[in-house]
């Protein structure tokens, strides 16, 4: 494909992502209707979409999966604010419009972005929630800035026990939109999904799955540069994980590898028939789980 091709493509695509924020956000009147809002924190704009805009609420701010954007938490955000919270989905650099530089990173840098978010907000702290590669920004926030982060909610984390997928398999589902539709489904059921999810909400994932390569490779990079002991603790404050029993990208020993190094820190939930986007296979019991977690945890 060439360059021009290749930069139509980007910029179709941005376009498109544009679109999908502003089709959700029209009408905002209910919990379950997000508004989008930018946040401009000086060397970065970030996109994000938030349900139940309400500045008297405890405040989410959740980051999505490697490359991912804010559309991950669709089916749980509305659930977050219908029991009271201002759920705020953050599009990272380079995603669904957001800017920043994405060269040189280490996820020290995603972190005061996310610091810079609840500066904006004028709070003192907020709880976040971290999926996939998104739950090692969160850690890492709350070991940097342990007195701005009320509680940590990870979903999927991975770190110590290895993947059970093919190498590359994920890496080519997520990175190589030219994939036919069919192949995308088998690479997703085989990386993401439970063998006892319904092939409708993985083809409803591939569907809307959006691909900002740039913008994942910066946060691989990031990754690889900011060494495990640096994020993996979580700071010290109480931390929720949320695993799917099915999880072949992040299995489930990771969590109960934390739950016996950390104790009483952690409360671990592990659910039936979930993979690891367990946010979409089971909505309700993921949200279910993160709303007795905070309740349990208010921000003090």
């Amino acid at each position: 494909m060439n360059h021009l091709l290749t930069a139509g493509l980007q910029q179709w695509s941005a376009r498109a992502a544009l679109l999908i924020i502003l089709h959700l956000s029209v009408s905002a009147a209910s919990a379950d209707e997000p508004v989008a809002h930018v946040f401009d924190i000086g060397h970065a704009q970030l996109n994000t979409l938030v349900w139940g805009d309400n500045g008297e609420r405890e405040t989410i701010i959740a980051l999505p999966g490697s490359g991912g954007d804010v559309t991950r938490y669709r089916d749980i955000g509305p659930a977050l604010a219908a029991a009271g919270y201002r759920m705020i989905a953050v599009n990272q650099r380079g995603i669904m419009g957001s800017t920043g530089s994405l060269e040189n990173l280490t996820l020290h840098d995603y972190a005061a972005d996310v610091v810079a978010i609840i500066d904006s907000l004028g709070i003192p702290k907020a709880h976040l929630i971290g999926w996939a590669l998104g739950n090692r920004t969160s850690r890492v926030v709350a070991t940097d800035f342990p007195d701005r982060v009320a509680s940590i909610t990870l979903i999927a984390a991975g770190g110590l026990a290895e993947p059970l997928t093919e190498p590359g398999e994920l890496g080519e589902l997520l990175g190589n939109a030219a994939l036919p539709v069919a192949e995308k489904v088998r690479l997703a059921r085989r990386t993401l999904f439970s063998d006892a999810t319904p092939d409708s909400v993985i083809e409803e994932f591939v569907s809307t799955l959006q691909y900002w390569n740039a913008a994942r490779a910066s946060q691989t990079r990031a990754n690889r540069d900011t060494p495990l002991q640096e994020w993996w603790a979580g700071g010290n404050g109480p931390m929720l994980i949320v695993q799917g029993l099915d999880d072949k990208t992040a299995p489930p020993a990771n969590g109960i590898q934390m739950q016996a190094e950390f104790g009483d820190r952690i409360t671990l939930v592990n659910l039936e028939n979930a993979g690891h986007l367990m946010g979409m296979e089971q909505p309700q019991a993921t949200a279910a789980a993160i709303i007795e977690f905070l309740h349990k945890h208010p921000v003090q």
